[in-house]
């Protein structure tokens, strides 16, 4: 007999107040268990002032406010708007179970002690630790406090959800002797939204890019982690072979200043356009306006949504052996991966797929697509996220 169960999502984003993948998790699964017949609030914190503290569309959705002053304020705000916003938004009302998504505003959730007894699970995305140790190119302080708190957050669930093996296999490295009860569900796509277009010059012509040449597509955080240095570096290969290129670079970030430079440095500016944060409604253009996309991701890969995005709409992806991105792109076809990190590696790959005529002439278009359509989609991902809660709360 079918349950339906009051949920409460908690995460530091939830998309598009941040464009995250996280954050599009959180949404897509909220989304799709509402479908299924399940309540679902989500607690987030208030990534701008001019967002509600609260709302309810398609989704209910509560934030909570922080004071971004310095990492301190950040921390303290944090734990205690946290409490304050859980407090108002349960008033009257029972949660069956908690996802947590990230372990700070978790901690803030589990100092309240009528959440002690609600089974939670996490879904972990990438290790907070880990991610902070690579921007700030240090351990300290900072670094140990945020282990203690993931391990603390992660100790406290039921179950433990991850997207891919990679990320498995990173969270039993760090805290297996926690005895953790691992579930591995692959994160989805909407394939409706992505798909291929019916005529890639009528789009290109809608965003301003030139039909005459060959595209290349990346879109990430302008960070550290991401690669893009060595992307742009692998160009000035590629583009002493081949003329008719453009690398679009679609992002925001710390690095942004540094990789234009770089780019200028180099000579190709006529090679590489930078357009900024993409907005959403032509985002599934600007990959259906691409004849590759590139993922040159140096660490921290947990799954790579992107990828799944770019395969939906019928484009090729050529990605770094890192985290998920090998499990997503060898199940498919192996000779989408780069056999490294590095510059040659990646400037290699891309001339060899240049001149493949089945990529020239967008012949593994259908290929790509049917690969995401039978194998990922947001819908299977909550079917098997409900078997994961019924497990936690004993129900058949």
């Amino acid at each position: 007999m079918f349950r339906k169960l009051n949920i409460l999502m908690v995460n530091d984003i939830i998309f598009p107040d941040v464009k995250g993948g996280s954050g599009r998790v959180v949404r897509e699964l909220s989304k799709s268990l509402i479908r299924k017949g399940h309540n679902i609030s989500v607690l987030v914190r208030r990534a701008s002032e001019i967002l509600p503290l609260r709302e309810k569309k398609e989704i209910e959705i509560c934030r909570y406010s922080v004071n971004y002053r310095n990492n301190l304020t950040f921390f303290i705000s944090s734990l205690k708007n946290v409490y304050v916003t859980f407090n108002h938004i349960s008033k009257g009302r029972k949660f069956d179970l908690i996802i947590f998504h990230h372990p700070l505003p978790a901690l803030g959730i589990s100092l309240i002690r009528r959440t002690r007894k609600i089974p939670k699970i996490y879904i972990f995305h990438s290790s907070w630790p880990e991610e902070f140790e690579v921007k700030s190119k240090k351990r300290g302080v900072g670094f140990f406090l945020r282990r203690w708190i993931e391990r603390k957050i992660l100790k406290d669930c039921g179950k433990i959800v991850v997207l891919s093996n990679y990320s498995k296999q990173k969270l039993l490295d760090l805290y297996g002797s926690l005895r953790l009860k691992v579930e591995i569900i692959p994160g989805g796509v909407d394939i409706e939204r992505f798909k291929p277009s019916d005529n890639k010059n009528d789009v290109r012509i809608k965003l301003g890019i030139p039909i005459d040449k060959f595209i290349l597509l990346t879109i990430r955080n302008l960070t550290v982690r991401m690669g893009l240095e060595n992307l742009i570096k692998a160009m000035v290969k590629v583009t002493e072979r081949y003329k008719d290129i453009l690398l679009i670079i679609g992002g925001r970030g710390i690095l942004e200043s540094k990789l234009k430079t770089l780019t200028k440095e180099l000579g190709l500016e006529r090679y590489i356009k930078f357009v900024g944060l993409i907005d959403e409604k032509v985002l599934p253009l600007y990959y259906q306006a691409a004849d590759v996309f590139i993922l040159p991701s140096k660490c921290l890969e947990g799954f790579g949504l992107v990828t799944l995005e770019a395969l939906a709409t019928g484009v090729p992806v050529l990605g770094t052996p890192v985290g998920g991105t090998i499990e997503i792109l060898r199940r498919l076809d192996e000779k989408f991966l780069f056999k490294g990190i590095d510059v040659d590696s990646i400037a290699n790959l891309i001339i060899e797929s240049i001149s493949d005529a089945d990529v020239r002439e967008g012949k593994l278009r259908e290929k790509c697509r049917k690969f995401v359509v039978e194998n990922y989609s947001w819908e299977r991902s909550a079917s098997e996220l409900e078997k994961v809660l019924f497990s936690v709360l004993n129900v058949k």
